[in-house]
Formats: structure tokens, sequence, C-alpha cells
């Protein structure tokens, strides 16, 4: 029976997933919109699932809200969510669609990817940020994004909608040594590797306080480009209107080599300053951290 339940929410997913397609291919990113809002609001009104899911969140981000509140709250994010969801399905389906933007410290980037050492670029969960992955391929060096990447998936990303190359190289994160191998590889030939930050899923870890609280935030990043000599770049975009999007870069850091002895303190001290880098962007942009787990709880 559980099986069969499985099957059947898969299929009523994908075929939510068929009508957003159909309604953006006929009345574009503002139809697919309109369609949005009822859809939001009938899941958060109907759902106590996505309110528990968003609750841990919620709760640390806005401490002072009541039950209303937080019920808006939850709508917010949800809606935010969808939107985003919207625009990456827009940008695959309808040629020539496009979003506006700019970036905050390209210039600063540009001179990082210029050094040769390779750059490992964190993103996270918030915002467009494969409106940011479209951005950064304009750097003049190859850039590789070492992610789980479902080609199966129901929800699509724009570049498996597209009929276009793809615009950047993806380095499966449940390969061979979790894609390390490759990634490291990249760095020495002077390339970009992004990788998220902020969602942990096993292997080296470092425990940090985020909004008040610990969290272990995985730690690969950090010891990749120890090894590698790379510079680390904080990179978080938000979008800010219907067709517009800001990319900002928050951070940048140089993780050295350390002993054995030191290196659990290190590691943490680079993960900090993401999770730092990731609280000020939550104080500009709330409700574009799409992160529906108990964060806290591992």
């Amino acid at each position: 029976m559980s099986s069969q339940l499985r099957g059947l929410g898969a299929r009523m997913e994908a075929l939510g997933h068929a009508i957003f397609y159909g309604v953006l291919l006929v009345f574009g990113q503002t139809g697919a919109y309109f369609l949005l809002w009822p859809v939001i609001t009938t899941y958060v009104a109907c759902s106590r699932r996505i309110h528990r899911l968003t609750h841990p969140y919620l709760r640390r981000r806005f401490p002072d809200h009541g039950h209303l509140a937080r019920w808006r709250d939850t709508h917010r994010i949800m809606l935010s969510f969808g939107r985003v969801l919207v625009d990456r399905a827009w940008l695959g389906l309808r040629p020539g669609a496009a979003l506006q933007g700019k970036l905050e410290g390209q210039d600063e980037l540009l001179a990082l990817a210029a050094e040769g050492r390779g750059v490992v670029v964190l993103i996270a969960h918030v915002g467009n940020w494969q409106t940011a992955m479209a951005q950064i391929t304009g750097m003049q060096v190859p850039i590789n994004s070492l992610m789980h990447y479902q080609e199966e998936a129901v929800a699509k990303h724009y570049f498996d909608l597209r009929k276009k190359a793809m615009p950047f190289k993806i380095i499966k994160s449940d390969s061979f040594m979790g894609g390390m191998v490759e990634a490291t590889a990249a760095l020495q030939r002077g390339e970009v590797v992004t990788i998220m930050g902020d969602r942990y899923a096993g292997g080296p870890f470092s425990e940090v306080k985020f909004l008040g609280s610990p969290v272990r935030l995985p730690a690969a990043a950090y010891s990749l480009a120890a090894a590698t000599g790379s510079p680390v770049a904080v990179l978080l975009a938000a979008k800010t209107g219907w067709r517009q999007y800001n990319m900002k870069l928050w951070e940048v850091f140089r993780p050295a080599p350390s002993d054995r002895e030191n290196r659990r303190r290190d590691m943490a001290k680079w993960a900090q300053r993401f999770a730092n880098a990731l609280e000020e962007y939550l104080q500009e942009y709330p409700y574009q951290w799409y992160n529906f787990f108990d964060f806290w709880s591992q």
C-alpha cells in the first residue's frame, strides 16, 4: 500500500508540473504566477506538514511572530519558492526568456578567477540559484557544479528543459569519492567549482552557530580549497522582481592547509564565515531560503 501511495504521489506531482508547463507555454510567466497564488494558498491552508517543515527556520528568524503572523510567513516563503520554480521552468521552456539583474562584486570575482588557482564558489538554496549559475558562465573559465543531480526528477532544472548545450559541467556528488577527485582536478586547471554550502548530507562537517543555534554544515568545500590553494567566494542570488534578480559576492576567504590537530578548528572557522554571510543575506531576504526540513536537528 505504501508503495502504491508513493507512486500515486509521484504521478500527481508530475501532473502538477505538466499543468504549470502548459500554462507557461500558453500564457507565459505572468499566467503561471496567477495560477500559483490559489495553489499555494490552498496548500498552506490545508497542509499541516508544510507548517511543521518551515517552523524550525521561521521561529528563529521571527521569534516574536504569533500564530497568524507565522501562517503568513509560511505563505510568503512558499509563494516565493513557487515563483522561483516558475522562473526556472519559464527560462527553460520559452525561447528568448531572460531575467535581468546585476552582480555586485563582479570585478573581484573575475580577479579571483584570473589568479589561475581556481575558485570554489559557495552557493545556497536561496533566491534563484540557477540564475546565479547562468550568470557566472561569463567568467572566461570553465564552470563546474558539484551537485546532487537526478536527470529523471519531476521538477526539472532550466538547463534540462532548454534545448541547448549545458552552460556548465555537472560533477555528481554521488559519484566516486563524492565528486572530490573531479572537483580537485578542475580547480587545479584553474576552473570554477560551485558547491552548495548550506545542506549537510553526510561526510565531513563543522558545527557552527546559525540563527542562534548550533548546526552542522558540510566542510568538504573548505578542505578542497585548502588542498588546492583556491579562494572561496560566497555568491548568493536574490529575486527582486518578476523578472529581476540581484547577485552579490558576500564574502571571500582563503582556507590554508592545517595540521591534524588544528584542522577541525580551522574548518569550523571557515564554515562560520559562510554561516555569517548567509545570516546577513536572510536579514535582507528572509523569505528566500528554501530549506524545508529541520536544519538544526542534525
